[in-house]
């Protein structure tokens, strides 16, 4: 009876071991998975800023533009505003580029892991309500 006890204490400390050993993989997975996903949205995050400061140096043309043109009216405002006008372009385009690479990047969700935790319940026996499945 005793042989038994032990048998179970040291059965019940490897599952403990185990299941200790599968939530640091899953965690170490997960983190993997959003960090490449980070990676992956950075040259997309960097043309966004990119573009908001594009936007911004367009702005200051187009203001002194129309400094110019109000005080001068010489065609000295008409580069002013092509310059501006071509400021806005870059940023629209950079804006698009980036955005479509955070479209195609996704969320920062790890899809794998989450895959892998869902699929977990039922390799120890359990169904997905987390009842235990009868033999």
């Amino acid at each position: 009876m005793r042989d038994m006890i032990d048998r179970l204490q040291e059965g019940a400390f490897k599952v403990s071991e185990q299941a200790q050993r599968l939530v640091r993989a899953e965690l170490a997975l997960a983190q993997a998975e959003v960090k490449a996903k980070a990676q992956q949205a950075a040259p997309g995050i960097g043309l966004i800023v990119f573009a908001g400061a594009l936007a911004l140096l367009a702005l200051f043309a187009i203001m002194i533009s129309i400094i110019w043109a109000i005080a001068n009216l010489v065609p000295l405002w008409a580069a002013a505003l092509i310059t501006a006008v071509g400021f806005l372009v870059l940023a629209a385009l950079c804006g698009l580029v980036g955005k479509t690479i955070l479209q195609k990047v996704g969320p920062p969700t790890p899809d794998t892991a989450i895959g892998i935790a869902k699929g977990t319940p039922a390799e120890f026996g359990f169904g997905t309500d987390g009842r235990t499945e009868e033999l």
